[in-house]
């Protein structure tokens, strides 16, 4: 690999490849324009190619770790080997472009500005963000989901401990009959000192999916602030942040976004960003109170990152648009939805609704009392497909699985479940 001169050179590099990079799924693109809606599988197929993973052993949890595309991997690599090449801070200042570049492909994705967008580590340390950054006072009231992460979930109850604040902890139906259940089995429980609603969009336990944009709507009539971990369906689910109207709300590039490793999502509505505390100071916020940051960079001062990794998630970011974000959610609802009805016509039980107003990607089947373990490892080593415990038997698929995929991993489930 040939080293690139100067800081000129590379961002002349950069620019093509972060905007080269989708080239391969621009490709993709006119194909499917050529092939007609009679050829959709063989436009996914294509799609596929965008990854390496091995017909031998199928990724099926983007619930928790996915493949990232082909175009992110080789962006990490080639800007990893610059670094490594030349790590002087005169080489490494043109990373700080590169990064506002992805800030502002996610931004567009969201529908928000770049100026709400803080790209951190995970989906954790963003949720944590909110969780101590937000001033509250003793006796106020968090009311929570059950089913959220411990990250959106436990910290709170952490923090509690440490400073009086009461934790109120919604529990769902198990078969919720429709949104206004779920809508009810929160909006019952707000009170007069509920300050924050901390939810999770989709559940990773139950593949059960909030209404988000009613519960935030209901919240925000009692003043109370909204915070939603969307770890299940950033990549997966066309968003619009300014339309759902949530206060912040985290993700994770490593998941369904299919982006690069260590790389988190941290949006906050710009009205609320003055009064989030950040978690951390490092060099780069200035040298008093007041940051010199903008906007919700605030919460981006974390000491030395991975640049190449921060510059790949604008290549992520492209090879979604280039897909298009709505026709990524039909896929996903589709695989879910055959997944499901081919679990269920196997008599097995499922734990997460079958109606797509109740869930979307995340699926999980019933399993005895600890077999879950033992059935998801077997699938895997007898079968090739990897899922994941949590729940039951979880596999969530996505734009890389085919339905080939999902038929084989239903055939695994028959072969070990029935």
């Amino acid at each position: 690999m040939e080293p690139i001169k100067s800081r000129r050179q590379f961002l002349q590099s950069s620019g093509a490849l972060l905007l080269g990079a989708a080239a391969s799924v621009s490709r993709v693109s006119e194909a499917q324009n050529a092939l007609g809606n009679s050829s959709q599988e063989d436009y996914w197929s294509l799609v596929r190619s965008q990854f390496t993973f091995s017909e031998a052993s199928i990724p099926m949890n983007a619930a928790n770790l996915c493949p990232s595309f082909r175009a992110v991997a080789e962006t990490v690599d080639k800007l990893t080997y610059d670094i490594d090449r030349d790590c002087s801070f005169n080489n490494r200042a043109k990373f700080a472009e590169l990064l506002e570049r992805s800030r502002t492909e996610v931004a567009e994705q969201m529908q928000v500005s770049a100026d709400e967008i803080a790209l951190v580590r995970n989906t954790s340390e963003a949720n944590n963000v909110i969780n101590n950054g937000l001033q509250l006072k003793e006796g106020d009231e968090v009311l929570l989901w059950d089913q959220n992460h411990p990250t959106n979930n436990v910290a709170w109850d952490v923090r509690a401990a440490r400073y009086g604040l009461t934790i109120s902890k919604v529990a769902t139906p198990a078969r919720p009959t429709g949104k206004q259940q779920l809508i009810d089995a929160f909006t019952s429980r707000f009170t007069n000192r509920t300050r924050v609603l901390a939810i999770t969009h989709v559940s990773n336990l139950s593949g059960i999916k909030l209404p988000v944009k009613e519960l935030a709507a209901a919240a925000h009539a009692r003043n109370i602030y909204v915070h939603v971990d969307g770890a299940q369906v950033w990549g997966a689910m066309s968003l619009d942040l300014k339309d759902l109207d949530v206060d912040s709300f985290s993700a994770s590039a490593h998941k369904w976004f299919m982006g690069p490793k260590e790389v988190g999502l941290l949006y906050v509505k710009e009205q609320n960003i003055d009064r989030i505390w950040p978690n951390i100071i490092a060099p780069g916020w200035g040298s008093g109170v007041a940051t010199t940051l903008t906007g919700a960079r605030k919460f981006e001062s974390l000491g030395q990152r991975d640049d190449a990794a921060l510059a790949a998630v604008g290549v992520a970011a492209i090879q979604h648009r280039k897909i298009g974000h709505k026709r990524i959610e039909a896929r996903v609802t589709q695989l879910a939805q055959h997944l499901k009805e081919g679990i269920a016509e196997l008599g097995l039980e499922l734990v997460t609704p079958m109606d797509t107003e109740l869930s979307f990607g995340v699926c999980i089947a019933r399993a005895e009392n600890g077999q879950g373990g033992n059935i998801s490892n077997r699938l895997y080593t007898e079968h090739g497909i990897a899922g994941a415990a949590t729940g039951g038997v979880r596999l969530c698929p996505t734009i890389y699985n085919s339905l080939e995929h999902v038929d084989r991993a239903i055939a695994g489930m028959k072969a070990l479940m029935t």
